[in-house]
């Protein structure tokens, strides 16, 4: 039955506006969208916490070394924090390394929603809730620019996330990453973990079997015309998490 998958259901399992979304790209080479408190790409102003004025930074030289000192910290790192970072990459002309950042953010922020503790998560105001609903918006505000980008070559784009499928079969201690956070107990976070992992290798049997109709869909949409000819330069050597 895998053959027979629409290519439009590669984009729904990743939770994100499909290709044919309403949501406006009037600049394909800037994702101009805002997520409170953490992103607002007038400026930019973010307020991700201790990598925030790196991540803004106008020069390049700044804005690389914070990069390289969050791969550092790469396995503490909330969602909010590496979504940002991705935004920041694609801005800056890092496109290839912000598809890696992109999936690995949403990764993190589907594994929190998923392993949240939902009757104890409160409603408006609580963090939980909060992170809860950033993580909804990041991935449905960054997504159509993103894939936008990175599904206009597939064969660059499936190495990249079997890298984070691998990366993501390791749970992180979550209530270190989010300490006013309270999630289910920790004897669930594997199997929580696993079937989120197990929808990654959906996702890749699909981009496969799919390459010729999602680049035909692309077309017709308007979407290889406006995101094939961005360019991407290289992230420096050795800055690999």
């Amino acid at each position: 039955m895998k053959r027979n998958l629409p290519a439009v259901f590669v984009i729904a399992f990743l939770g994100c506006a499909d290709l044919a979304a309403d949501q406006t790209i009037n600049d394909p080479a800037r994702i101009e969208i805002y997520v409170t408190p953490y992103y607002n790409s007038k400026g930019p102003v973010i307020d991700v916490g201790r990598f925030s004025s790196g991540l803004a930074a106008k020069g390049e030289s700044e804005f690389v070394a914070t990069i390289s000192k969050m791969q550092q910290s790469w396995d503490a790192l909330n969602f909010p924090e590496t979504y940002v970072a991705a935004i920041r990459l694609y801005d800056l002309g890092f496109r290839k390394e912000s598809i890696y950042w992109f999936y690995s953010a949403q990764y993190r922020g589907r594994l929190l929603a998923t392993l949240i503790d939902q009757e104890k998560m409160g409603s408006m105001g609580d963090p939980g809730f909060e992170l809860v609903q950033a993580q909804n918006a990041f991935q449905q505000l960054v997504g159509p620019y993103i894939n936008g980008y990175a599904f206009g070559d597939i064969d660059q784009l499936i190495p990249i996330i079997e890298r984070v499928q691998r990366e993501g079969k390791a749970v992180p201690d979550l209530t270190k990453i989010y300490p006013n956070v309270t999630f289910k107990k920790k004897s669930e976070w594997d199997a929580g973990n696993k079937g989120l992992n197990e929808g990654l290798t959906k996702l890749l049997m699909t981009l496969k079997d799919q390459k010729a109709s999602i680049k035909q869909q692309r077309i017709e949409r308007g979407m290889e015309a406006k995101f094939s000819k961005l360019p991407s330069k290289e992230l420096q050597k050795g800055s690999g998490p």
